[in-house]
């Protein structure tokens, strides 16, 4: 079982628009089922309310694999995931800022970052989670994005828009900045002496 590979991940992602169209989904899942479930504020349990926007988000996803023959939706365990291109297996989950998702550590999500062993029935995938996170007050959706661990520790992260993928900053290269000579500062003259007079007129004190 091999680990999730990013540049990987991300070509694949990208391929057929497959990126741009996952982001919608989800935003429109997101509000469909706000406006679905008005009363939601009301309710005690947050899980309540992301389990009602995890199966709209899948039926979102699921409705992708219509025209897109290589992204194929499969159920299991009372639950559902994805593949494309019969090499990248992705699950749906909501996450914190840190990208850790509310499950784990699961007997589940334990298996699911080890690698080392295939699950569902399927050998050879990488195994990724497409992820959302909301902010401090869960009203609004402030990063969808796919994450990548192995055994609990983070390996990398893919942000998506409506784009495709945001590239991060520290990935660009940075432009060198054209300097003039002429504009160069110069060091400026001062009166004050210099540390050897200070020294010969204090008698070496």
């Amino acid at each position: 079982m091999p680990l999730p590979l990013r540049d990987f991940v991300q070509q694949v992602l990208l391929e057929k628009g497959r990126a741009s169209r996952i982001h919608g989904a989800v935003h429109r899942a997101w509000r469909q089922a706000n406006e679905e479930y008005p009363q939601r504020a009301r309710w005690r349990r947050k899980s309540t309310f992301r389990g009602l926007v995890w199966e709209e988000v899948v039926r979102e996803l699921s409705l992708l694999s219509v025209d897109d023959p290589d992204f194929k939706f499969v159920e299991h365990r009372d639950t559902a995931s994805f593949i494309i291109e019969d090499a990248v297996l992705f699950r749906f989950k909501h996450a914190d800022i840190s990208l850790t998702t509310a499950n784990y550590p699961t007997t589940e999500a334990v298996s699911f970052d080890n690698h080392d062993i295939d699950l569902y029935g399927y050998a050879g995938l990488q195994r990724v989670e497409l992820c959302y996170v909301l902010n401090e007050f869960e009203t609004e959706i402030i990063w969808i994005g796919v994450s990548a661990r192995d055994k609990g520790a983070h390996l990398w992260k893919i942000e998506l828009n409506d784009a495709g993928v945001v590239v991060p900053t520290a990935e660009l290269p940075l432009p060198e900045p054209e300097v003039d000579p002429a504009k160069l500062a110069k060091l400026k003259h001062t009166d004050q002496p210099s540390v050897e007079k200070k020294t010969k007129d204090s008698g070496g004190k």
